[in-house]
């Protein structure tokens, strides 16, 4: 269960966000390298901000969270970002960001900023599909797609752990979100998000989509954006007051490879 402290953090976050913002920014603080050189290097530095203690590279299409202008600079920016496995996996979800630094502006973009994919609702209103519409001289049927599924869920079936206060905080052992003491009985959660491309596509892994309850269906809290057609990035802000939280996953060459997950109650 996320301590209070790093709610704290997470809220100050978007506090700081709100006030601090650049350009067009205004969903998600996420950012992501956009190097042509393919990579940037993060400054990591230690009480003095002016003294640095290491350089960490990030590659093309990594992920952090804009935290704010970095103290006496005009290029660089303050990040957060998550601490990496040693030996990659297939898919990794963070719901902590343990790592901070600064990296230069030019080497950099706001989610916001990037070719934002045309969402539609389903006619049983309960699949969303983004369709890249940014080239118009690709034909229709050739173009990304990125298909979210929303269902009534099942997990009032399932095993329920509950904390010391009662709220339900693991079903069928995996931490949940979007949810309090009780299971509404109209609950939902994402059943499936499938990525639809020219010559691949893929179903994301149960692991990425799991006891994610309570999802957006309001176009103004979900979008899915790409630097280009291999990296591509899916956000929803979900639940809502003290149960809100957001979640963004990074797709590479049409499969989900990581997720970034936290609470940031209204």
């Amino acid at each position: 269960m996320m301590t209070f402290i790093n709610k704290a953090i997470y809220i100050s976050i978007f506090s700081i966000f709100s006030f601090v913002l650049l350009h067009a920014q205004t969903k998600v603080p996420f950012g992501v390298v956009k190097a042509e050189e393919g990579y940037a290097m993060v400054r990591v530095h230690k009480e003095d901000y002016r003294k640095i203690v290491d350089k960490i590279r990030m590659r093309k299409g990594d992920v952090f969270v804009y935290v704010k202008p970095a103290p006496g600079e005009t290029e660089w920016i303050w990040i957060k970002y998550p601490e990496k496995e040693e030996l990659p996996k297939p898919f990794v979800r963070y719901d902590s960001l343990t790592k901070e630094g600064m990296v230069n502006k030019g080497r950099i973009a706001f989610i916001d900023q990037l070719p934002k994919f045309t969402p539609t609702l389903s006619k049983n209103g309960r699949s969303i599909t983004f369709v890249d519409n940014n080239n118009s001289k690709i034909p229709a049927n050739q173009r990304t797609k990125v298909v979210i599924d929303i269902y009534p869920s099942s997990a009032k079936f399932k095993k329920q752990e509950k904390d010391s206060e009662g709220n339900i905080v693991k079903i069928d052992k995996q931490k949940t979100w979007g949810i309090g003491k009780e299971l509404p009985e109209d609950l939902k959660e994402i059943k499936s998000v499938r990525v639809q491309q020219p010559g691949r596509g893929s179903v994301f892994v149960r692991e990425a989509i799991k006891n994610m309850f309570n999802p957006t269906m309001d176009f103004e809290n979900m979008g899915v954006t790409a630097i280009d057609d291999d990296h591509i990035y899916l956000y929803m802000i979900n639940g809502s007051g003290e149960h809100r939280y957001t979640t963004f996953w990074t797709i590479k060459e049409g499969k989900a490879i990581s997720q970034i997950v936290y609470a940031n109650p209204e």
